[in-house]
């Protein structure tokens, strides 16, 4: 069973791992084109949003109306970049819930009685291999198009792709962690205060 202490560094290392999320949830620089010299002009694709320096604002990404979705027509590529684009904002907004709701059952678990601190840790894992497994299809996704669309030729990840994969993989870690902690203390191999 985790100790009051365990909960609390779980949280705080949570805190962290969620920052990561939804940074890269908002921040939209998913995936990046730069222009070569002489000429320098950057352009991101975020989840929602599409952000160019050479026009220096942004608009929704991807849209019908702007031909975002008609990139791979006829090109015999397998690739429905809106359809995928939306689905893995999606699941990044499915992470982000809940990952308030990881933020809240740590919490429960915490501040509760002697049970909760015996079996809240299974049901906090579970929702954290969740959080995990969204990240990953959602991250999925968009490797995927940003690999076989005509679109995205010469464009590299971005800073939110790489957040993204930062936050699963400490979300995974964690949840690994918390088990062997609660699987060797409730064996006796490491003092518990």
């Amino acid at each position: 069973m985790p100790t009051r202490n365990a909960y609390i560094g779980t949280i705080a290392l949570f805190v962290v791992t969620f920052a990561f999320q939804l940074t890269s949830l908002f921040d939209p620089k998913w995936v990046r084109y730069t222009s070569p010299e002489p000429f320098y002009t950057e352009t991101n694709y975020g989840l929602f949003q599409k952000c160019s320096s050479l026009t220096d604002d942004c608009r929704r990404f991807p849209q019908k109306s702007w031909g975002d979705c008609d990139q791979d027509k006829g090109s015999g590529r397998w690739v429905k970049l809106c359809g995928e684009w939306r689905v893995a904002a999606g699941l990044n907004v499915a992470a982000a819930i809940f990952g308030l709701v990881i933020l809240f059952a740590l919490g429960t678990v915490l501040y509760s009685g002697e049970r909760w601190h015996a079996n809240g840790w299974k049901h906090v894992l579970g929702l954290m291999g969740i959080f995990a497994g969204l990240q990953v299809m959602s991250m999925g996704l968009i490797a995927h198009v940003a690999q076989t669309s005509s679109m995205f030729v010469h464009h590299h990840y971005g800073l939110s792709f790489v957040l993204s994969n930062v936050s699963w993989v400490f979300a995974t870690a964690l949840a690994i962690g918390v088990m062997l902690y609660a699987k060797y203390a409730a064996q006796g191999r490491i003092a518990l205060e």
